[in-house]
């Protein structure tokens, strides 16, 4: 397959052109080489004869030096460009790296446990009293919640095929603990769960999936059963 990678050069996407670039052709798409996504026209040029997006390219994680208006312009704007780029190329499936902030799972944001796909947004359990976290935190987590309901409109009519992957952390140094109650997310895990949704032979026009390690606040099965994920 001929594959579009948006975020090509960033801390998954490197890694992702490295796991899958043998099998197949990659078209490489990144702000570092002066392709931004906010830029319609040159990014629907560049995706055309593609026949899958992979659409990595956001601001990553809660960062204190972005504004709302920073995530909005890059994490929503720029996934509304993707997907419509990618349909007008007629191209046949998005897979969208979001994350697991999409639940709240950030520090200072309670989240409901165990995690599924289920479980209600931020914005749909939480009040204000509750939390005890940066703007960053709520700006990052809801920037994913409006990026998948723009992706939800063109899935559920059956537009492009979007599959969703809500990623859980991944990084920390060597003996370094990172993510929240012990979830977290090896890198090879990614790999696997962004090619088994790039490869699968399943029409999915809207689905999303819970992707981590194994921990006993994650359910996984969803993306066990439809998409054969299977962490290590």
């Amino acid at each position: 397959m001929k594959i579009f990678i948006t975020g090509s050069s960033g801390y998954i996407g490197s890694e992702l052109i490295n796991y899958l670039g043998e099998k197949h052709e990659i078209v490489e798409y990144d702000l570092a080489s002066g392709q931004d996504i906010l830029d319609y026209e040159k990014l629907k040029e560049a995706m055309r004869g593609c026949d899958i997006v992979v659409h990595l390219a956001a601001i990553r994680g809660p960062d204190k030096t972005k504004t709302f208006s920073d995530y909005f312009k890059v994490n929503c704007q720029g996934t509304f460009n993707v997907v419509n780029a990618a349909i007008e190329n007629n191209i046949k499936r998005m897979v969208f790296a979001s994350s697991t902030g999409y639940y709240g799972l950030e520090r200072g944001v309670p989240y409901s446990k165990p995690i599924k796909e289920s479980n209600s947004v931020i914005t749909q359990h939480l009040k204000a009293e509750d939390l005890n976290c940066r703007d960053c935190d709520v700006a990052y987590s809801t920037s994913k919640v409006i990026a998948e309901q723009i992706l939800a409109n063109y899935g559920l009519r059956k537009k492009i095929e979007i599959i969703i992957l809500r990623l859980g952390p991944i990084g920390g140094k060597k003996g370094e603990s990172w993510g929240i109650d012990g979830i977290k997310l090896k890198m090879e895990n990614a790999l696997q769960s962004l090619e088994k949704a790039i490869i699968t032979d399943k029409i999915l026009w809207y689905e999303a999936f819970t992707i981590t390690d194994e921990s006993e606040n994650v359910d996984l099965s969803k993306a066990k059963d439809i998409l054969g994920y299977k962490p290590v």
